[in-house]
């Protein structure tokens, strides 16, 4: 990935979001139900392929693979796709402004003008990763990064980096540097 930098712009760091396989807090909600959804399905879809269930509306035989597949999707498919797209995530900090690379099939770039961005946000863990924000949430602020079409609702972030902290540190001394230029 090359990005192309202004006259006197440098990066100053590069990074990635956590990888492998992630747990989010929604989850906590999600995977019950992702599961009681499958077993409720193929509990349903075992009795009328077996013909246990005395009338079957034919269109049953349609659509419960679909739900099948959806609570498959939702109990395991959905954490291999989110693996995949964090692979393909490339965060840079230069002396102006942060870039945030992404896309599971196409990329898709965010560029932030670092003097232009009203707030910077910070939320850390005790592990040491944490989130860079870079703007304020809409009311879509409680939404997952990881569901698709996130990106166009949530400020744009270093979601999930290690030594976060740090990087908010630069980030701020990157904006006061930036504007003190400008």
């Amino acid at each position: 990935m090359a990005i192309d930098l202004a006259p006197g712009e440098r990066i100053i760091w590069h990074g990635q979001p956590k990888q492998g396989f992630r747990l989010a807090p929604q989850d906590a909600f999600a995977v019950p139900f992702a599961a009681f959804w499958l077993f409720m399905v193929s509990k349903m879809f075992l009795l009328a392929f077996t013909g246990e269930m005395k009338e079957v509306d034919p269109l049953a035989y349609f659509v419960m693979p679909v739900f099948l597949v959806i609570g498959l999707h939702m109990l395991f498919g959905r954490f291999l796709v989110d693996r995949a797209a964090r692979r393909r995530v490339f965060y840079y900090l230069t002396t102006e402004r942060a870039f945030i690379e992404a896309g599971l099939f196409r990329p898709n770039r965010r560029s932030v003008n670092l003097a232009a961005t009203p707030e910077i946000r910070f939320q850390g863990r005790r592990n040491g990763r944490g989130t860079v924000q870079f703007g304020s949430p809409s009311m879509f602020g409680m939404m997952p990064p990881s569901w698709p079409g996130a990106n166009r609702f949530l400020p744009p972030a270093f979601d999930d980096i290690e030594d976060a902290e740090r990087i908010y540190k630069l980030v701020l001394k990157a904006q006061r540097e930036t504007k003190a230029s400008s």
